[in-house]
């Protein structure tokens, strides 16, 4: 038990000299998977099927993908269904050398996949949440 609390004590002394302590995100009936996504693929079918039928049955669900721009930036995006049919969409484009470098949250309605790519009827605007 003394071990477990040295550690934690050190984990959370090393978040806090790092000023980034790992946001805990919320739990989700359904992880519909992790994936990296080169330039001009898609994501799996499977993956795009269970975060809709997830949303078509209101049951939580999480989609993580990371996307690369034409000069191979990785941008990491996250799905997370919720209650009535709302995906909040989370974009990570720190990493991305001639975008914003931000993390921006925007929720969306209307999930639907055209040729492979989730796409929204609705979306709030992008706002910046962590960065």
């Amino acid at each position: 038990m003394g071990r477990i609390l040295v550690l934690l004590a050190a984990s959370l002394a090393l978040a806090a000299c790092t000023g980034s302590a790992p946001v805990p995100e919320p739990a989700v009936d359904t992880d519909c998977g992790t994936f990296d996504v080169p330039l001009g693929q898609t994501l799996p079918e499977s993956a795009t099927r269970c975060l809709v039928e997830a949303v078509r049955a209101e049951r939580s669900a999480r989609l993580r993908e990371t996307r690369y721009t034409d000069e191979g930036d990785p941008v990491p995006v996250t799905y997370t269904a919720g209650a009535g049919g709302r995906v909040e969409v989370v974009t990570d484009s720190r990493q991305d050398a001639f975008g914003e470098r931000n993390v921006t949250s925007q929720t969306c309605t209307g999930l639907s996949v055209d040729a492979g790519q989730l796409s929204f009827a609705d979306c709030s605007e992008p706002t910046p949440t962590r960065g």
